[in-house]
């Protein structure tokens, strides 16, 4: 049994975030890449504890998802990338105002970093041969330390 009030703070948390749009527009470039930071590490460890309540409480799921080929997976994860960048474009020129912006925002981050960490999984699996729902936590925690890392340079770029 999965006792999902363990984790519900944690899959709520980014939720937290949402207020900050309001305002984000008269913060200085090195805040807003740190409320970004924070917002995508947040988000990161929010699918981490979605992955793996997701992965026990549906296993049949993950089991269709570990029998696609690596190829058709990185075939599948490049076009859903694709349609991703297209709603990403399309709903930002639709939406230009506060909190619904920022709920688009949210959201788009958990599809456009499940789909990417996906076609990672994809490739990684196509060389390793381990099954993809093995892969996916690594993946991620790749994924995340890469961008706090850029980030991190980014924002020293900015202090200097």
């Amino acid at each position: 049994m999965i006792n999902l009030k363990k984790h519900l703070l944690m899959l709520c948390f980014p939720s937290l975030f949402l207020i900050v749009p309001l305002w984000a527009d008269q913060l200085s470039p090195l805040l807003q890449a740190i409320f970004f930071l924070m917002l995508f590490i947040s988000v990161c460890l929010s699918l981490h504890t979605a992955w793996s309540l997701f992965n026990r409480r549906f296993p049949k799921w993950t089991a269709r998802v570990n029998s696609l080929h690596p190829a058709l997976g990185i075939l599948l994860g490049l076009s859903l990338l694709a349609a991703f960048g297209y709603l990403f474009f399309s709903v930002f020129s639709i939406v230009s105002f506060g909190l619904l912006q920022g709920v688009s925002t949210l959201v788009l981050m958990y599809i456009g970093l499940a789909i990417f960490v996906f076609l990672l999984s994809c490739f990684v699996e196509g060389i390793t041969r381990q099954s993809k729902d093995t892969l996916f936590q690594p993946v991620l925690i790749f994924v995340s330390v890469s961008y706090v890392v850029l980030t991190t340079f980014g924002i020293l770029q900015l202090m200097s």
